[in-house]
């Protein structure tokens, strides 16, 4: 049986993920990232925002969390973050 304290705070944990996505142009040759983020949906509009382009025009690529680290400090650096 289960307990409705119990029950209640199930509901309300966040799962714990470490997912971390790089953003490139498509067919860019050099492959320079233009956004960083943790979600797709979101470093897509993120790259698409800063950029101008349409979002099917970026491709998107999974990264570590050191990767991601370093990536966003580089965009930050230059200001594309």
């Amino acid at each position: 049986m289960c307990s409705y304290a119990h029950y209640s705070t199930m509901l309300y944990e966040a799962p714990l993920f470490d997912y971390h996505y790089a953003v490139y142009v498509k067919n860019d040759p050099a492959r320079e990232p233009v956004a960083v983020g943790w979600s797709i949906p979101g470093a897509i509009a993120s790259a698409a925002e800063k950029t101008g382009r349409d979002r099917k025009d970026f491709e998107v690529e999974q990264i570590t969390a050191e990767q991601y680290r370093v990536l966003k400090q580089f965009l930050e650096s230059y200001g594309r973050f």
